[in-house]
């Protein structure tokens, strides 16, 4: 390998595991219903006072159009995540906290949760109740 291409390599920023797996899981939505994604930094959990819970980061991994915004949310140090739908993008955690919680058995398996997600769209043009 030459000098620059390790110098390229060593500055470029490392890969998210889970979010290359779940823009896998979920790439259906941003190519066939045209959402869009973004993955936001919640900063520390706080409690609905601003009071610190438990230390970051705490990221929301987003998938959304102007109808609904799912936002996988994962606590890094603990590796908890929580299946959130709101009508809009929100970058607020309690906003997001404030939407609909999915079954944790959802939110631990990517791939099933996204198959039912691909289910309910072919059925009814609607994920969670919510219209695409």
């Amino acid at each position: 390998m030459s000098f620059f291409k390790w110098i390229k390599k060593v500055f470029e920023p490392s890969v998210d595991k889970p979010e290359q797996e779940l823009k896998e899981a979920f790439r259906f939505l941003l190519e066939d219903y045209g959402f869009s994604y973004a993955k936001l930094d919640l900063g520390d959990l706080e409690d609905r006072n601003g009071k610190r819970i438990f230390y970051g980061p705490l990221y929301a991994y987003q998938f959304y159009n102007d109808r609904l915004c799912i936002h996988i949310v994962e606590l890094v140090q603990r590796h908890e995540i929580d299946v959130y739908v709101t009508e809009k993008r929100e970058t607020d955690q309690h906003r997001i906290f404030s939407g609909e919680k999915l079954p944790s058995h959802l939110a631990a398996n990517w791939r099933l949760l996204a198959a039912e997600i691909k289910t309910e769209i072919a059925a009814n043009q609607t994920i969670f109740g919510k219209h695409v």
